[in-house]
Formats: structure tokens, sequence, C-alpha cells
């Protein structure tokens, strides 16, 4: 894996992270490069596709 605060579309630095627990304790990492405007996930230091990260911050139905 690359450096992930260096946005892998325009290479810039200028990036922010966010590291977010979502649903069953899960824990992300959410990326935003503030010059072009990317955005992109990890977990576990991998890529993360949006609907994956959507898929684990679902709510589980109880009971």
């Amino acid at each position: 894996m690359e450096n992930a605060l260096i946005c892998p579309n325009c290479g810039s630095r200028d990036v922010i992270n966010i590291n977010l627990a979502v649903e069953q304790g899960e824990r992300v990492s959410f990326y935003s490069c503030h010059k072009c405007e990317n955005r992109w996930w990890h977990k576990d230091g991998k890529d993360l596709p949006l609907p994956s990260v959507l898929e684990l911050a679902k709510r589980k139905k109880r009971g």
C-alpha cells in the first residue's frame, strides 16, 4: 500500500484522514484530498470501495 496521505489521484499531500468506528466496532479510515477532492477509504491498511463501507456501516436488525 502506498502512503495514504498522498492522493492517489493527483499526488497532493494536502490530504486529511479521519478514523471511524462503524457498526459492530469495525474500524475504517476515510481520506479526502483538498486539491482534487478525491475521496477514498481503507480498512486494515487495504483499499475499501464505498459500497463496502456502506455495508459495514449498516445497522443490523436486532431480535
